[in-house]
């Protein structure tokens, strides 16, 4: 049998640069192993500095023996098992995707021996020696134990680059920094753990334990405001080094469930070399994801009942009932004769005018709006027009349909991300219950919830007054236009003479 020699090519070292990392993320990666070489029992120090010229990464870790310092450079190799760096790639995936030459030098804790390499891409490329570094060696006769990893001829470098990379590092190692496990600085400037502003009574901390007996755990909350831009969500952790941020594990991404945030250690969970992610096809990943989302069930509610109270002010109330006045008095005058009263043809309503104005006289009489008492709505037996079993107390209005006095009121409610935009209830000649869903996601992003529940009500109204006259669905459109036409008008009107 024959053997052929798969030694890599010289390129793959470089082409390690080309592992997609931002600055950040490959910060971290550098970090990771400083983190690695804490000595326990003493709080850890990692300074990072960053100039047009270099970047450097320096700790006071245990440091590197000779054995170690030796095989730092050879790709894959770890023996941090069960620790953050141990894939191997770290230092020179890392330190190639921020530039072109790094160099790394080490003292250990028990040796006065201080170890230099450097690596440079273009150099690298032009030696013919195989695989093979210097390593520079240099007596030490202090206790001092370190490692520094400085980077240079930049791949990128912008003025704010030290401000960007000291707020990852306040997100990533927050768990690290909150214990007094260790002081990270950019710049000599100190990384502060995160602090967010909950809102009070929100917070709480959750352990789950996986079939398998492993730990989920962590922390969730509701921020005092939601974020539009997508900053909510969970941290995730593997051994206290964070993965991901504004990870919507478990919750999905609506703007109703915005105020979300926590933290989420998965520690049994593999991830992908480079620390990105976690590995989401995994089952340890799909039996954590489950767990969760049952775990954050009362959170969405929650988060999701307080979007709909905020954006639904008092303001917004009182301009939605004029316009409940507007569509009352629109549907009730003479453009919807044919649907008010309860004769079809020409000759009945004629011989039923005195009856009908008689009507309308109490309707006038019983006032346009009345307050109405907490009741449960009747299930229809229509699927798609699923109501709340239970209602809040909702002004009501009076329209006549078929010639019948018919209530209507309308209320805003969370019914869920995957209903429809609105929902109603109707009790035949009695009442109609309509409801804007909270949940769907135009909700939150239209700016005129107002208009946007007038909407609903003219359609509700239209789908019922089509349903009493026995008429084909295809006018619902034609009359809920018209609806919202007249009493457009009507509201005109209103504030014109106001």
């Amino acid at each position: 049998m024959e053997t052929i020699d798969i030694t890599p090519d010289k390129s793959l070292l470089p082409k390690l640069g080309f592992a997609g990392y931002t600055a950040p993320q490959a910060i971290g990666e550098l970090v990771d192993n400083s983190l690695d070489a804490m000595i326990d029992g003493e709080p850890l120090t990692v300074s990072i500095k960053i100039s047009s010229k270099e970047i450097s990464v320096a700790d006071t870790g245990t440091g590197m023996v000779k054995e170690v310092f030796a095989k730092s450079m050879v790709p894959a190799f770890s023996r941090k098992k069960g620790k953050l760096g141990e894939f191997g790639l770290g230092l020179k995936t890392a330190s190639l995707s921020l530039g072109g030459e790094f160099e790394v030098i080490s003292k250990a804790r028990d040796e006065h021996v201080q170890y230099r390499i450097r690596f440079d891409e273009r150099e690298w490329m032009d030696k013919e020696d195989g695989w093979k570094l210097p390593v520079e060696t240099a007596k030490m006769p202090n206790d001092d134990h370190y490692t520094v990893v400085i980077i240079r001829k930049l791949k990128i470098f912008y003025p704010a680059l030290a401000n960007y990379i000291r707020e990852d590092l306040q997100k990533r190692y927050s768990p690290f920094i909150r214990a007094g496990l260790a002081t990270i600085k950019a710049n000599d400037i100190f990384c502060q753990p995160e602090e967010v502003n909950l809102i009070p009574g929100s917070q709480k901390q959750f352990k789950i334990l996986t079939k398998s007996g492993n730990e989920i755990r962590g922390w969730y909350g509701l921020l005092q405001e939601g974020s539009n831009k997508g900053l909510y969500g969970f941290h995730t952790y593997r051994r206290n080094r964070m993965i991901t941020t504004y990870d919507k594990i478990a919750i999905g991404e609506h703007p109703t469930i915005s105020r979300i945030i926590g933290d989420i250690h998965l520690d049994h969970v593999s991830v992908t070399h480079n620390k990105r992610e976690f590995i989401k096809e995994s089952a340890a990943y799909r039996e954590a994801e489950e767990l969760l989302r049952e775990e954050f069930r009362e959170l969405i509610r929650a988060a999701r009942k307080k979007a709909s109270e905020e954006t639904v002010t008092k303001e917004v109330k009182s301009q939605l009932d004029i316009w409940k006045d507007k569509i009352a008095q629109a549907i009730n005058s003479s453009d919807f004769k044919n649907y008010t009263s309860r004769f079809k043809n020409l000759s009945q309503l004629v011989a039923d005018k005195t009856g009908e104005e008689k009507a309308t006289v109490d309707i006038e009489k019983r006032g346009k709006r009345e307050k109405a008492t907490p009741m449960t709505l009747p299930q229809s037996s229509n699927d798609r027009n699923r109501t709340p079993k239970q209602t809040h107390k909702a002004e009501r209005h009076v329209i006549r349909i078929r010639g019948k006095n018919v209530e209507f009121s309308h209320q805003f409610a969370p019914l869920g991300v995957k209903e429809s935009w609105k929902k109603y209830s109707y009790s035949p000649g009695h009442v109609i219950e309509i409801f804007t869903n909270t949940d769907f996601p135009a909700y939150m992003v239209t700016r005129d919830k107002v208009f946007y529940a007038v909407i609903h009500i003219a359609e509700a109204l239209a789908e019922v007054m089509v349903y009493e006259a026995q008429e084909d669905s295809v006018n619902v459109n034609e009359i809920k236009e018209t609806i919202l036409r007249k009493s457009s008008e009507l509201r005109e009107q209103f504030s014109e003479a106001t």
